[in-house]
């Protein structure tokens, strides 16, 4: 197994500072859609990678531009231990993603914290940090209609928080969530200035753009991914199954690539490489095995480690993922 820092980082999102390779023209377009709009939804398929893209994408080109950045705010979070009784779980929750890059010194006590709109929030920390345009960046804002579904009222209230938060032109927003799940903001569009109607569509990736992700990390880490080889993997991800109406099921080549399949895929390339190798050739590939496969093998692991960390035994824990 190789010793050399692995360049992919499998199935989690880049962070800020790390490369994100074939996303180049959507990071443009969004942070484009950001100026021009200040208030934008993200949505996308599952796995499409939109954390990546806020995260190692958006933020950082906003940055560089003069904008201050809140942390990444999720609306799902479990109401900590002493929250106030009745308190709005949603509102709480992203106060406390914005407090994270709070010193712990500053931090605001728990029941002060609750006693406040976001709007209060937002004012207080432009006050006292001095700051002309803040951007809210809300990830898997799903949650907001899957954590409790029926909390209708709460998700109402929620909302008007929102809506009077932005109000203020110094506040700019990003919204992030699967589309699947966008007819669900339909009740509460009302609320928000302009009604969220600028929005922004990130796909899979294209073969272009996916021999990119998978050519680019290995490059910078000293080794050339022969072109022959990176096509054949990317076409190899590309596979679908299609089931026609007399039940046969072929395989065809689609046109997107997961990057969850990819990261992961090319995660346990990388780990099977001699120490010393500096190419990734057709053969390397070939040794991988098909996608399945290599997907089967990381699944496999993962639920072993899991197993051994939790003390869980491991036929429970596949049970219980099944």
């Amino acid at each position: 197994m190789s010793a050399r820092r692995n360049p992919y980082v499998g199935p989690r999102a880049l962070r800020a500072g790390e490369p994100l390779h074939g996303r180049d023209r959507e990071v443009a377009r969004l942070y484009d859609r950001v100026l021009a709009e200040r208030i934008v939804l993200l949505y996308s398929p599952s796995g499409a990678g939109k954390s990546s893209l806020l995260q190692a994408g958006l933020i950082p080109r906003l940055q560089a531009s003069g904008f201050a950045i809140r942390p990444v705010v999720r609306v799902g979070l479990e109401p900590p231990t002493g929250a106030p009784a009745g308190v709005n779980r949603y509102v709480l929750s992203t106060l406390l993603s914005l407090e994270e890059d709070v010193p712990q010194a500053r931090q605001l006590e728990l029941t002060a914290l609750a006693g406040l709109t976001l709007a209060q929030y937002l004012a207080r920390r432009r006050e006292g940090e001095g700051e002309d345009a803040e951007v809210l960046v809300l990830d898997q804002f799903e949650e907001l209609l899957t954590v409790e579904p029926t909390a209708i009222a709460a998700r109402q209230a929620f909302f008007a928080q929102l809506g009077e938060a932005l109000r203020d032109d110094r506040v700019w927003l990003v919204v992030a969530m699967r589309e699947d799940f966008i007819a669900g903001l339909d009740p509460h569009r009302a609320a928000i200035p302009g009604k969220l109607r600028a929005t922004f569509r990130l796909d899979l990736l294209d073969r272009t753009a996916a021999l990119a992700a998978v050519q680019a990390p290995a490059l910078a880490a000293g080794v050339t991914f022969r072109a022959e080889a990176a096509e054949q993997l990317v076409d190899d991800l590309r596979q679908v199954r299609v089931q026609g109406i007399d039940g046969a099921v072929e395989t065809l080549q689609g046109p997107y690539v997961e990057p969850v399949q990819l990261q992961v895929v090319c995660r346990g390339l990388w780990a099977a490489l001699p120490a010393d190798a500096r190419e990734i050739a057709a053969a390397d590939v070939a040794r991988l095995g098909d996608v399945d496969q290599a997907l089967a093998r990381y699944y496999d692991a993962e639920v072993a480690a899991a197993a051994r960390a939790s003390k869980t035994p491991e036929r429970a824990l596949r049970g219980w993922i099944g």
